[in-house]
């Protein structure tokens, strides 16, 4: 056989076996998902330089107030309200061109934060000014997925409101469908999802009472292997091959 022939066997060889190394790795392993908000904020100037601010969100849009800009750090307080009730948050962030990235602090702890600026860079103290496209990430849950000798998938889901019941869970085709039941405070709640695993990315939607929400996941982590159980001690084996002879022992000496 020629050379040729040989790498170009061993290539094809390859490329077969390619698919099964990634079909195994499917969706097993740990994913974390993040629980974002999206948000508008516009910060504009006054003929004086002070600033001034409102933020458009799910909820609505605010007044930004208490907002200064210094050392390319800019900080504000975003009051909304809900249900009749005032909620306070405070931000601060770090201004790098278009980019602004910090946390925030609500009446839920402390959650980060990241923006663009939907146009081109300012510099010095107008570097905030602008429309700017907001993303709260308000948690992050993981979700463990192994699968069972049977070749069924099971889930573990532990996020800020503490573990979900994970049932249901399919993966065919590239897609992931399961179903996550939540009990707050003695209601339980189901969200049905399905999302396409693409690599280390899944991008989905969680759908609950007819409300869709968007929630994608990155691979965080391979599932552990199982540990291995240990043996019960053994005997020890027979030796191999035929035993050895004992050593002849001399004759005793004849009475003359």
């Amino acid at each position: 056989m020629n050379t040729k022939a040989v790498v170009v066997g061993a290539v094809l060889m390859c490329l077969a076996l390619a698919p099964v190394v990634i079909a195994a790795e499917g969706v097993v392993g740990t994913w974390e998902f993040k629980n974002q908000m999206k948000a508008t904020m516009t910060i504009s100037k006054d003929a004086d330089g002070k600033l001034a601010g409102t933020w458009a969100g799910q909820r609505g849009e605010s007044t930004l107030s208490d907002i200064s800009f210094e050392n390319n750090t800019l900080k504000f307080t975003q009051t909304a309200s809900f249900g009749g009730q005032e909620m306070k948050t405070t931000y601060e962030g770090k201004v790098e061109e278009t980019k602004i990235t910090g946390k925030g602090q609500g009446r839920r702890g402390e959650f980060a934060f990241e923006g663009a600026l939907e146009g081109e860079a300012k510099t010095g103290a107008d570097a905030v000014l602008g429309k700017w496209s907001i993303t709260v990430i308000m948690s992050s849950d993981k979700l463990t997925i192994t699968k069972n000798a049977d070749g069924s998938y099971a889930g573990k889901w532990e996020g800020m409101r503490g573990e979900s019941k994970i049932s249901n869970m399919k993966f065919e085709g590239g897609k992931l469908t399961f179903i996550r039941t939540i009990d707050f405070n003695g209601q339980i709640r189901e969200s049905e999802f399905e999302g396409t695993v693409e690599g280390d990315k899944i991008t989905g939607k969680f759908s609950t009472e007819g409300r869709d929400r968007e929630a994608n996941a990155t691979r965080v982590g391979a599932a552990k292997a199982e540990p291995a159980k240990a043996e019960p001690n053994k005997p020890a084996p027979p030796p191999r091959g035929p035993a050895k002879p004992e050593p002849k022992k001399p004759d005793a000496p004849k009475p003359k």
